[in-house]
């Protein structure tokens, strides 16, 4: 195995480490952004901002 084959293999190594760490990452962010956005609809839904005024609203 050449000195190239050797670094190559650990390049990919690193790769793949890096590729799983930002999977990682995505996901944490993603469940963080839906407990936000649930958060967001429970803070919405206390002030009634999404509720018509009056009746003429509901129409």
């Amino acid at each position: 195995m050449s000195v190239t084959d050797i670094n190559s293999a650990q390049q990919r190594h690193k790769d793949r480490e890096m590729l799983t760490n930002i999977d990682k990452a995505l996901q944490t962010n993603e469940e963080t952004r839906q407990r936000l956005e649930a958060m967001r609809r429970e803070v919405i839904n206390r002030l009634g901002i999404n509720k018509p005024d009056g009746p003429e609203d509901a129409a």
